[in-house]
């Protein structure tokens, strides 16, 4: 007997703690909280942010340009020959007469410093900074666009979890009242008619819910068994910002405008580019080179061979498409333009877009609450006189009617809110 109750006792204590173990694994989060796990989690603004990484070393690598190229190498050749020869660039580029009966042993080093190249080494450099500085806005582009698709998210599962909990309220209510009802046979079919129609609410704004959930850990980039659920008030956000206030912050802060300014920098350094094709290169190269017939040799100044040599080297480029490519860079410069133009006017038909929206939802919230107001009002009197009857009944579910709508156009206007902080790419002050 002692026994079994030990063993009773040590497998509720194991159970005890895996229950609230169950009960904190799931995540209650906040709008801020879903939002900074989704920038954090997202593959493509992850993605971005190695493009940074890469501009960044390239920046770095157009600054080498600059720097002297050197090199040290050491060769060995054995040889039987005949007739002259010279070695390959990989093998040193020297030339071997017959007269070498002898193997030997060569070590040299190198420099290259380039004097001048027409400001090619200059204009990469530009190209690759540019590339950086467009490298960060297309990171803030890809940020924007997954803050905007969380808080969207969100506010629709906050929206469904709302719809649900005001359906099985209403529902609760509704039996209450349907209790003390004195009901004939048709009027016992329209109550019961009435009760599944919250019932069927409260189900279809669980399954929203649901979709909305699934939705959200999609986007925080989770595993589909991961337990959370949101918090948060379902109340509207006034905005004072002005039309013309949003339209300024439009054109400085949107992420994609910033990227095709820098596209057209980085076109026009293109153009300058091929320009400078036609310009001379001029280097300055030294060589110095240890020869010896044996290893030992080449640390014996008295029986090894010193060469050296220093070189400046002017190249004079002759091409037949060096107009050619100046013209398409041009072109391409002019596509660039006429593209920025384009996206200039989006950009403003989408914040004169956004923010009518979000004028109209505020009047509307407004309306819609004031309205709901007075006919909560309205009923509340009437309840005193008939508290129990079909027609309290029916009014409870017109006012549920309103207070779903006055739900939805709360909502309404923070997807508003939401839409033009995307379209000026900054959140709105409250």
């Amino acid at each position: 007997m002692i026994k079994s109750l030990l063993t009773a006792l040590i497998l509720l204590a194991s159970a005890l703690p895996s229950g609230a173990q169950t009960a904190r694994s799931q995540d209650v989060l906040t709008l801020e909280e879903v939002v900074s796990l989704a920038v954090k989690n997202n593959p493509t603004l992850l993605s971005s942010e190695q493009d940074i990484i890469i501009a960044k070393q390239r920046v770095r690598e157009a600054r080498f340009m600059n720097l002297p190229q050197l090199a040290l190498s050491g060769t060995f050749s054995k040889v039987n020959l005949e007739y002259p020869m010279i070695l390959g660039p990989e093998l040193g580029d020297r030339y071997l007469d017959p007269a070498i009966k002898e193997n030997f042993y060569t070590m040299r080093a190198y420099a290259l410093q380039p004097l001048y190249t027409g400001g090619r080494n200059k204009n990469m450099l530009r190209m690759a900074k540019t590339a950086h500085s467009q490298a960060k806005v297309n990171y803030e582009t890809v940020m924007t666009d997954v803050v905007y698709n969380a808080k969207k998210i969100f506010y629709t599962l906050l929206l469904n979890k709302k719809l649900r909990e005001l359906a099985l309220e209403r529902k609760s209510r509704a039996q209450a009242i349907s209790a003390g009802i004195r009901k004939d046979a048709w009027e016992a079919i329209e109550v019961r008619m009435l009760l599944a129609g919250f019932e069927k609410q409260a189900e279809q704004a669980a399954h929203d819910a649901d979709a909305s959930k699934t939705e959200l850990i999609k986007i925080l980039n989770r595993d589909p068994s991961y337990q959370m659920d949101i918090t948060g008030d379902l109340t509207a956000r006034p905005v004072r910002a002005t039309l013309q206030k949003s339209l300024v912050t439009a054109m400085e802060m949107r992420s994609e405008l910033k990227s095709e300014i820098y596209k057209a920098q980085m076109d026009d350094i293109a153009v300058t580019m091929a320009m400078i094709r036609r310009y001379p290169n001029v280097y300055l190269g030294a060589s110095y080179d240890v020869t010896g017939y044996n290893v030992n040799s080449l640390s014996d100044n008295s029986i090894r061979a010193n060469n050296w040599v220093a070189s400046i080297a002017i190249h004079f480029p002759l091409s037949y498409d060096i107009w050619t490519q100046v013209v398409q860079r041009r072109a391409q410069q002019r596509q660039g333009d006429l593209k920025r133009v384009e996206l200039q006017d989006r950009i403003r038909f989408e914040i004169i877009t956004a923010h009518k929206d979000l004028e109209f939802w505020d009047a509307e919230t407004l309306k819609r609450k004031k309205t709901l107001a007075a006919v909560e009002e309205e009923y509340i009197a009437a309840s005193k006189k008939t508290p129990e009857s079909l027609s309290a009944l029916r009014a409870m579910c017109a006012i549920y009617d309103l207070e779903k709508t006055c739900l939805e156009g709360v909502y309404q206007q923070l997807i508003a809110r939401v839409k033009l902080e995307w379209a000026q790419g900054r959140d709105l002050a409250e």
